[in-house]
Formats: structure tokens, C-alpha cells, sequence
């Protein structure tokens, strides 16, 4: 069982985290060990042994009766403290008074020990970020002194579970009790003293107290590889994922797409871009950018009404009260405008005025080569599909996505239609969905983990500077990794917890090696958290993050 009282919480800097042990407990746990040498093994007198024992007990335990006291009045009657003591009460009462002194001092030592280990795995954590820049020492420490910054899903789980072993081993313990006697030549000392072995070993707390430690690991090596996720449940999260949406303004392409030409046989080339500067003025779609730098006059904005940002089609605007249209093939054509096809490679507007066609333009992609690497990194992982979402027009949008192979494209997508996309992907349980984004989004998406490539942190789960931006499939295979480490110690506890109700049934062990033996499982998981950042589990050759990647 855990020395612990509470599942443990943990800030990156905290008075108990620094300070020193108490001094005075470990004077009455030294007052009781010699009380306890003295009744256990020196004085033959039977009385004075008795009460040497009560009074290492009482010196051991003081401080755990005023935490009891407390648990009842909380009605938590199931807390540590008060079955510690019901135990060592019950020993002394059928004739265990050693075994209920060892119990007691051996319990007070074990909060000792492991709160070191926990300081240890702490420090062993927070040491991953020796080095880093100021920024992200900065944004880290913000993250992770969090009170819940630790916190993971499974904890919870796990500790339900483990009550749940408890009710079970005391619902067999009150079975052994009555039944052992009666099956065989025992008495009902040697059944209760077996009974409250089999309790002191379900004692739940210590399934649980090395998560947060783990998690702290993960996340602190994450931010030593320029990875910053909120808190442990986003890696639990990121480790579920098996949809990746990518947004493809600043992932797959590098800023504003690039004016390859300008033609027009109706107007001379500074009249018509000086429509089209005015027809996209107002608008917010990635191919508008490109254009202001290209118009060498004035802007006359009083000039431009009706304005219709059209995503992914293009704009419809009036300039001095004609209407001007800026637009795609497909949307001109379902409007009965006719227009001649380009050979050219890249993504075409045409432009009319007043219904006539009179020119058009061609915009290429800037493409990034560390968005192959991403979606190539998130396959490799296993992710069963692939969404691309773009403002491009519904051809361009699918041409892209057969290109780069996406299991399915949204394009003509604003900020709304994206959202309204990711959440509809999300919905049911079988998906667990990560969006992938750069800008342009100021608010949570409804996927399960917002990852954005940028310095910034407000409204992402995940933050990954652009410079670093092939660390992600690093990312999900260390919250994997992390997720993996947290269950396998609570498989251990799990194991070492059925080991010592096997041997208390058989009566192969005592309260004090039952205690023992739970709380050397609650360090060794709490020593096992760092092996969240070893090799060769985590390929950091692979997905080690290259400089200068934007």
C-alpha cells in the first residue's frame, strides 16, 4: 500500500519540494525504534514488552492519528491513515503487538523514502530543461507548476480500480476470517492475521503515486526538444491519436502563394491589377496577399461596396458600382461565365467586370517540404487517416490532396468551416482527433489536441516553435512512450499487490513485509518515470528536430 495519504500533486517549485526532512519525526522514529528493539527482542517480561511496543507505536504514530482524525471528519473512511492504524490496532489486540510497532515505524520510514524518491524523480525531470533558453525555462515553468499540470487520465482510472481490489480483499478478508477455522486446525488469530495482511496489501493509493512523476518526465523532456504540451492528460491525448488534420496555410505552404503571371488582352496591366488589388482588399483568403505588393497606385476604397469574401472561389465586389467578380473556373462556370482554359501549372483566377471576362492570374503554392515530412512521420505512427484542410478552391484542394495521398480533403474553407470539419470528425469515440495548424485560429478547436507551429502558446495543447517543426512525430511517439511507462508501473504494483495476497493467504508473510514489499514497488516505479527518455524505445535518430526548417 502507499506511505501516502493523498495522490500526489507536484509544482515545478515548491516549499516541500526544497525543504528539509522534519527533523522531529525523525527523532520519534528513532525513539521508536529502540522502544521497538527493546520490546521485540531484549525484555522477556511480557507487560513491559506490551507497553514498549504501544509506546513506539504511539511514537510512530501521532502524527497519523491527527491525519485520521481528519479522514473521518472528512468521511473518507477508506483513507490510508485510518487502515494503517485499524491494522496495527487489530494486531496488537490478537497478539501481533511487534508485527503493529514494525508496521507503524516501517510505515512512517516509507513516507520518508519516497517523498525523497519523488523530490529525486522531480529534480531528475526538471534537470531535462538544463539549457534551454530563457523563453522556453519561462513557458515551461508556467505550464508545469500547475497543480494539475501532472495530472493523467489513467490516474483516476487506476485508483478506481485499485479501490475497487480493496472492497474485494476486505470482502475476502472478513471471508477468511470466519471460513479458515472452520476448514482447517486454525485459529481465529492466525484468520484475522492473515485477513489484515490481505487489507494492508489493497491498500490503493500505491498503484498511483508514480504517474504524475512520469508525466512530469515527458513533459519536461518534450520541452528540452522544443515540444511544449499543457499538461500530462494532453500527452495521454496525443498518444490516442489516430486522425491527423492538417491545415494547410503555413504547414504544406510557406506564407502567400506566389503570383506566377498576369494576363489580360482587354485592359494594360497596371488598369487590371488595380481591379484586382481593389476587388480583394477586404480579403482574408491566402491568394489576396499576394496581390497588394504587385498595384503601384493608391488604394480608392470608396470606391469598393458589396464586398463577398467567397473562401477557396474567390471574391465578388462592385467597384465603382460594376460588379467585379475574382474567382475560380468552377465558380465562374456554375455562374454561366465563360471562360478559356489555362495550360499552366498552379491555381487560377479569372476576372470579370460587369459579366465580361477580361484576364486572368496564376498563383503556385509555396510549398514546404517539412509538411511531407510530417504526414510521412504520422503514417509511420500509425495514424489511419489523414485530413487536409484548405482555403483552395474544390480542384486545386483535391489535386493537392491526391498529390501528398490524404485520405480526404475539405477545401473552400474559412476558420468557421474548418472548425465545423474538425468537429464533425470528432465525433463518436473511435476517433481521437489532432489538429495540426500554424496561425489564424485564436481559440480551441473541438479536436482532442491543438497542436500550432509557433512560439506562441495561448489556445494550443501543444506548442512547437516553426524551427523545430518535424520534432511532432518525436511528440507522439514520446507520449506513447510516457503512456506506456505510466501503465507499466501500475501493471507492477498491480503484480507485487497479487503476489502478497497469494502469500498472506497462505500465510507465508507478515504485516511488516507486506508493507515492505508495497512500498519498495512505489520506488521502484517512481526510479522507472526517467525511462520515459531512454532509447532505443524512443527512436531519437529519426525523429530527432533539424534546424531551420521554415
Amino acid at each position: 500500500m502507499s506511505p501516502i495519504n493523498e495522490r500526489p500533486r507536484f509544482a515545478v517549485k515548491s516549499k516541500s519540494a526544497a525543504g528539509s526532512p522534519d527533523m522531529i519525526l525523525i527523532g520519534r522514529l528513532i525513539l521508536a525504534a529502540v522502544l521497538l528493539i527493546l520490546g521485540a527482542f531484549v525484555i522477556k517480561n511480557q507487560v513491559v514488552r506490551v507497553i514498549l511496543l504501544v509506546l513506539s507505536a504511539i511514537a510512530s504514530a501521532f502524527d497519523l492519528g491527527l491525519k485520521a482524525f481528519d479522514s473521518v471528519l472528512e468521511k473518507d473512511y477508506f483513507a490510508s491513515p485510518i487502515l494503517v492504524l485499524f491494522i496495527a490496532f487489530v494486531s496488537f489486540l490478537i497478539g501481533y503487538p511487534s508485527e503493529g510497532a514494525a508496521m507503524l515505524l516501517l510505515y512512517q520510514l516509507s513516507i520518508l523514502v519516497v517523498e525523497y524518491a519523488r523530490k529525486r524523480t522531480r529534480s531528475a525531470a526538471l534537470d531535462l530543461l538544463s539549457g534551454e533558453n530563457d523563453e522556453i525555462l519561462d513557458q515551461a515553468g508556467e505550464m508545469f507548476a500547475a497543480e494539475d499540470a501532472g495530472k493523467l487520465q489513467m490516474e483516476a482510472d487506476a485508483f478506481r480500480s485499485a479501490d475497487l481490489l480493496l472492497k474485494i480483499a476486505m470482502v475476502i478478508a472478513l471471508l477468511y476470517i470466519f471460513l479458515l477455522p472452520r476448514l482447517g486446525d486454525y485459529t481465529y488469530s492466525v484468520a484475522i492475521h492473515r485477513a489484515l495482511m490481505i487489507m494492508m496489501t489493497a491498500i490503493p493509493a500505491s498503484v498511483v503515486i508514480a504517474m504524475p512523476y512520469t508525466a512530469l518526465v515527458g513533459l519536461c523532456y518534450g520541452a528540452r526538444n522544443g515540444i511544449l504540451f499543457r499538461n500530462g492528460k494532453v500527452m495521454e491525448k496525443t498518444a490516442d491519436t489516430n486522425v491527423a488534420v492538417f491545415d494547410k496555410a503555413g504547414i504544406f505552404a510557406s506564407g502567400a502563394p506566389e503570383l506566377q503571371s498576369v494576363h489580360s488582352d482587354v485592359l494594360d496591366r497596371k488598369t487590371f491589377l488595380s481591379f484586382v488589388a481593389h476587388a480583394v482588399y477586404y480579403s482574408e483568403q491566402g491568394f489576396a496577399k499576394a496581390i497588394p505588393a504587385l498595384s503601384e497606385q493608391d488604394y480608392k476604397l470608396e470606391v469598393i461596396s458589396d464586398f463577398v469574401d467567397v473562401p477557396g472561389c474567390g471574391v465578388e465586389v462592385k467597384i465603382g458600382g460594376s460588379p467585379v467578380i475574382l474567382a475560380t473556373d468552377d465558380y465562374l462556370t456554375a455562374r454561366g461565365v465563360a471562360v478559356p482554359e489555362v495550360e499552366e501549372e498552379g491555381e487560377v483566377f479569372y476576372l470579370t467586370v460587369s459579366g465580361r471576362y477580361v484576364g486572368y492570374l496564376v498563383f503556385a503554392s509555396q510549398t514546404n517540404d517539412i509538411g511531407l515530412e510530417l504526414l510521412e512521420g504520422v503514417r509511420d505512427l500509425g495514424v489511419r487517416e489523414t485530413v487536409l484542410l484548405t482555403e483552395d478552391g474544390a480542384g486545386e484542394s483535391q489535386k493537392f490532396a491526391d498529390k501528398l495521398g490524404f485520405d480526404e480533403v475539405f477545401g473552400e474553407c474559412d476558420t468557421e468551416r474548418k472548425l465545423q470539419h474538425i468537429e464533425d470528425l470528432n465525433q463518436g469515440t473511435r476517433n481521437h482527433v489532432l489538429f495540426l495548424y500554424s496561425n489564424g485560429l485564436e481559440m480551441h478547436s473541438a479536436a482532442d489536441v491543438d497542436v500550432r507551429f509557433s512560439q506562441k502558446t495561448k489556445f494550443a495543447d501543444v506548442a512547437i516553435p516553426p524551427e523545430k517543426a518535424s520534432a511532432l512525430p518525436f511528440a507522439m511517439q514520446l507520449s506513447r512512450r510516457m503512456v506506456q511507462v505510466a501503465k507499466e508501473n501500475a501493471i507492477f504494483v498491480f503484480a507485487v499487490k497479487a503476489l502478497m495476497i497469494f502469500l498472506s493467504m497462505l500465510g507465508l508473510s507478515s504485516i511488516w513485509f507486506v508493507l515492505f514489499m508495497d512500498s519498495a514497488a512505489v520506488l521502484a516505479t517512481l526510479l522507472n518515470a526517467i525511462r520515459v527518455t531512454k532509447d532505443p524505445l524512443i527512436d531519437m535518430s529519426r525523429f530527432a528536430a533539424p534546424k531551420d526548417e521554415f
